[in-house]
């Protein structure tokens, strides 16, 4: 008899799995993800706590990625464009933008309001 064990999700590896996940999608390398939360890319496979600033970017990276996802269709082409091309109105490249605190905090501001209007 057999017995399979089943690895532990946890709030920090579910996290960490959900943030390197957007990042693929939008086109962001596993090293632009740890320069955006602050940590080395190596540090974060095992997990983010949501509960540190760390984790507090992660998620409001997710949130960037949740934004443009339903923007767009959840057209990856399409998201990871946008990412990579000059913005008017964000006042920059967003791939860019994200990699500090108040770039992110605008990308996502700015499509929050713009999926509003959708």
């Amino acid at each position: 008899m057999s017995v399979a064990i089943k690895p532990i999700l946890t709030e920090e590896k579910v996290l960490a799995k959900a943030f390197t996940n957007a990042g693929k999608a939008l086109g962001v390398s596993q090293a632009e993800l740890g320069q955006i939360i602050g940590k080395n890319r190596s540090n974060f496979r095992n997990g983010i706590d949501p509960k540190t600033k760390s984790g507090e970017l992660a998620l409001l990276f997710i949130r960037c990625y949740r934004s443009l996802f339903a923007l767009v269709g959840g057209q990856a082409k399409d998201m990871q464009h946008w990412m990579q091309t000059k913005n008017t109105h964000t006042g920059g490249v967003p791939s860019e933008q994200i990699k500090t605190v108040t770039g992110l905090a605008y990308v996502v501001e700015y499509l929050d309001a713009i999926r509003a209007k959708v």
